[in-house]
């Protein structure tokens, strides 16, 4: 059964991610956006409701947030994990400037087609 409230749209990029246990930054890749989360690429292993601290890469300005690692998918092949990202509550701002980038990419994918 699906849970998610938000449309996924699926574009990639940079994030730089902190775990609360662990404060160095880690680089990973995110894999898609929704207004809800996000899902995260990295060769770091992640827990389950580990709460960390993300900085996401979009267009030209890069999302600070909060978030809690929901889900954790290890892939046999390279070894990386896949995990998906709840945001704690946004901020009015990063709302208004999310809901632009992926209208913004959503519109981008279409005329592509």
């Amino acid at each position: 059964m699906e849970k998610r409230r938000g449309v996924r749209v699926q574009v990639s990029g940079t994030v730089l991610y902190r775990k609360h246990i662990y404060p160095r930054l880690t680089i990973a890749s995110f894999l898609d956006l929704s207004m809800e989360g996000t899902r995260i690429e990295s060769l770091y292993p992640l827990n389950v409701h580990e709460k960390i601290e993300l900085s996401i890469a979009m267009g030209e300005k890069a999302m600070k947030c909060r978030g809690r690692v929901r889900y954790v998918l290890r892939e046999e092949e390279d070894g990386k994990v896949r995990a998906g990202v709840e945001f704690e509550p946004l901020s009015e701002s990063d709302r208004v400037y999310l809901r632009q980038y992926l209208s913004y990419v959503e519109e981008a994918q279409v005329a592509e087609i």
